[in-house]
């Protein structure tokens, strides 16, 4: 079994949220979609658009999401939620690997967690679902106007 996880704010969710999940899901068996919480998004300088369990019930009901949950870390990171991800399914006994994917909006390198996922032995994915073609920060600014 291939465990797939992304996170994302979802602050609003958008079209391109859907290709991301989309093109997720096709990298592997299971799709875990980590939903950064209202704090985090008020650490990343934002207003939540949608409370944090209204984002993770929209999530949850998109087409090829397995599990969406709210994010466990207090900072600005995901690292927490992988580790509780990677502990869930790493003793299954039909695991092989585990995959962390990033958006389009996303470079090798750049990435807080990086160092965890090499600790783990966790493999990144790089510009899933293609190159941002929305983004929620503009969205709310369009609305505010």
């Amino acid at each position: 079994m291939r465990v797939v996880a992304i996170s994302g704010y979802f602050n609003p969710i958008h079209s391109g949220h859907i290709d991301y999940i989309s093109s997720a899901k096709n990298l592997g068996d299971l799709l875990v979609v980590i939903v950064n919480n209202d704090n985090q998004v008020k650490l990343k300088g934002s207003t939540p658009f949608q409370d944090e369990n209204e984002r993770v019930k929209i999530v949850s009901n998109i087409k090829g999401v397995d599990l969406a949950f709210l994010s466990a870390d207090n900072d600005s990171t995901v690292c927490n939620s992988l580790r509780l991800v990677f502990s869930k399914y790493r003793n299954d006994p039909f695991f092989d690997e585990m995959i962390f994917c990033n958006g389009g909006d996303r470079k090798e390198g750049g990435v807080p967690e990086d160092i965890l996922t090499d600790e783990l032995g966790i493999r990144m994915v790089y510009n899933v679902g293609g190159e941002k073609i929305q983004s929620s920060s503009k969205l709310l600014k369009k609305v505010a106007k």
